[in-house]
């Protein structure tokens, strides 16, 4: 490992002239690479992730071999594997190229930067984004994220003497739904640049339920043509969910995935659309209509009338349902197209001309304006600078003051109490996120 990022990021100087520290021992190892821990030598912690040695050729021959027995047995398998391996094949180019990946992961942070209608705003999750210039083809130095995968968090839980269904572990999952929903809302329906493998091992969470999505090697950028489509099919889903559903939404949703590329069985019910607009976007506990089942995996999913798909719907179908996957484990109603309807709408407004959408690769800084220049210039301070200095100075201010009263009330409060007004404010806390998510 240490020659292979010597030759790759120094040109054979030895490693400790980048890094202070290196961890031999992987944080984390799978078929394609393996990532280390490391701190440079100017402190900051980092993830190191780098290339087994002739993985390419394989991985390559292996999806090439899997294309070709879909062909062959396409007409034998209920679902068009094909499509699938295409996909995952274009995927896999991306994420041995680990050059392509860094640029990737500061176009994911751009994209949950931003909402759908273009305007800046907090990250939704956070993102590692690249070291500049410490990226190779085989390599890639970036932030580290302190945290636990969302696959292991179960067993985290326990060991604090969290249960499940405890009032803690609700709000949590409640904070992780709307981070991971509003990511990919504003990925899907905004930038069109979609993180394309979000499976529990790649989202992280760290202190306060904050979400970290971790590994960009896997995205999808979708036409315009295609998000507004996407945008008036979860409007659809949201008003079949408030009507009950009709026969204009039906044959609506016919039209709406005829023009996604979605085909289906010649015996298919006329709801076979819908049904899979549902089981996409809608509440999963809601009633499918035409004697469809929301188990993706039943013998009467919807999944199982589709003759074709386009190879976008593949990765939309990741998202959608590992989504849908947490809130049912968390026993949480949770209406993805009722959460996106203000994305979809703004998605809309937009149009085809799209509103301001993040330069690519750019951090968000404020435009300078000619007047501001020649104030620099003059070297005289603009009071809008002073304004927003006093106003990020408030702001800590405040934090400071909540701190140092938090600290006091360790002294002042016997334990106790302060024990039972935090099961008081947790539970209120609860109620207040119930409220919102079913508002």
């Amino acid at each position: 490992v240490r020659e292979v990022i010597e030759g790759e990021l120094l040109q054979g100087e030895p490693i400790s002239s980048l890094f202070a520290s290196f961890d031999d021992e992987p944080l984390g190892a799978a078929s394609i690479a393996q990532v280390h821990g490391a701190t440079l030598l100017d402190g900051r912690r980092v993830a190191v992730k780098v290339q087994r040695p002739n993985c390419e050729p394989k991985l390559k021959g292996d999806i090439s071999n899997l294309k070709r027995f879909a062909k062959a047995l396409g007409k034998a398998l209920p679902v068009d594997y094909y499509t699938v391996f295409c996909e995952l094949e274009r995927a896999l180019y991306g994420e041995l190229d680990f050059l392509q990946e860094a640029q990737s992961a500061l176009k994911v942070h751009a994209s949950v930067s931003h909402t759908a209608g273009g305007k800046p705003a907090e990250p939704a999750v956070a993102v590692p984004l690249p070291v500049p210039g410490l990226a190779s083809r085989r390599v890639l130095v970036m932030d580290f994220i302190p945290g636990t995968p969302l696959n292991k968090m179960a067993a985290v839980l326990e060991e604090r003497g969290i249960k499940p269904g405890s009032p803690e572990s609700e709000l949590a999952g409640r904070r992780i739904l709307a981070q991971l929903t509003e990511a990919f809302g504003r990925m899907m329906l905004g930038a069109g640049f979609i993180h394309g493998d979000p499976h529990p091992g790649n989202i992280f969470l760290m202190e306060g339920a904050r979400v970290a999505l971790i590994d960009c090697g896997q995205v999808k950028q979708i036409s315009t043509d295609f998000r507004l489509k996407l945008a008036q099919a979860v409007l659809s889903v949201d008003e079949w969910q408030q009507t009950g559903g009709s026969p204009e939404l039906v044959q609506r949703a016919k039209e709406s995935m005829a023009e996604f590329g979605v085909t289906f069985v010649d015996d298919a019910p006329d709801e076979a659309a819908a049904a899979l607009a549902l089981l996409l976007f809608g509440d999963p506990d809601a009633p499918m209509p035409g004697g469809f089942s929301n188990a993706e995996l039943s013998p009467d999913s919807p999944i199982k009338a589709i003759a074709s798909f386009p190879q976008e719907l593949v990765l939309l179908g990741r998202a959608t349902i590992l989504i849908k996957g947490i809130a049912k484990r968390l026993g949480v109603r949770w209406s993805l197209a009722a959460k996106w309807k203000p994305a979809a709408e703004a998605a809309l407004e937009c149009g085809v001309d799209g509103c301001t959408m993040p330069v690519w690769s750019s951090p968000v800084q404020p435009a300078v304006t000619p007047a501001a220049s020649a104030a620099r210039a003059a070297g005289r301070t603009r009071f809008a600078e002073v304004a927003s200095s006093l106003s990020a100075a408030g702001k800590l201010l405040g934090s400071w003051a909540i701190g140092r009263s938090g600290a006091a009330a360790r002294y002042v409060v016997p334990e106790p109490i302060r024990a039972r007004a935090k099961k008081v404010a947790l539970r209120v806390a609860t109620r207040v996120a119930r409220a919102r998510d079913t508002a």
